[in-house]
């Protein structure tokens, strides 16, 4: 799928034409992804976002290669009953003046592929997120539209210095096959913040 055509399949807010390019270039593969290449996937709720799919779909200032710098820092004190990786993001202003990054699977699919079989039965995927001045606003996702037949999008969260619990709401939405496993969007680039413990349940 071409730069062009993923952009206007993912329908995301300061998309341009030109969003997707780095996409077009196949990402190292997942561990996960490359399990469920065998015909593996998740038989229970809930699981972690990281056992499944990979935080490849780089996007906006995100396609420039380093602009966008996950340290996999954790938490201090993190909780044993956490599940997945520790992500810290910061990234450099470019142009588009906003980034993000998808997790995906498999890795950098937009649509060509299809994506995880999720077990029935999802209400919400929660995670937990803070920043590291306490002042960020980011745009957490689930979902690809076009592509999974459903997004959903909490804009603008506000993030606090704490570790905090937030939830995406999937309410009665209908899915099989799901692509865009999670997301987020920054809009402010002067502060890195954490995400952790991502799960669909």
């Amino acid at each position: 799928m071409t730069g062009r055509l993923a952009c206007a399949l993912v329908l995301i807010a300061g998309c341009s034409a030109d969003s997707f390019n780095k996409l077009d270039a196949a990402p190292a593969s997942h561990d996960g992804a490359n399990g469920a290449d065998a015909g593996l996937a998740p038989s229970v709720l809930p699981f972690a976002v990281d056992d499944w799919y990979g935080p490849s779909g780089y996007m906006g200032d995100g396609e420039t290669p380093g602009a966008i710098v996950d340290s996999m820092k954790c938490a201090a004190q993190r909780p044993t009953t956490w599940i997945g990786h520790c992500h810290h993001y910061a990234w450099t202003p470019g142009a588009k003046k906003w980034a993000g990054v998808y997790w995906q699977f498999p890795d950098g699919n937009w649509g060509d592929l299809p994506g995880l079989p999720i077990p029935a039965g999802a209400t919400k995927v929660s995670f937990e997120a803070w920043g590291d001045k306490g002042d960020e606003k980011i745009d957490f996702m689930v979902g690809m539209k076009a592509v999974d037949g459903f997004t959903i999008t909490d804009a603008q969260v506000p993030l606090t210095t704490t570790p905090t619990r937030y939830e995406l709401d999937l309410g009665g939405t209908t899915y099989t096959k799901v692509v865009g496993g999670f997301g987020w969007v920054g809009k402010d680039a002067a502060a890195g913040f954490y995400l952790d413990d991502i799960r669909w349940e």
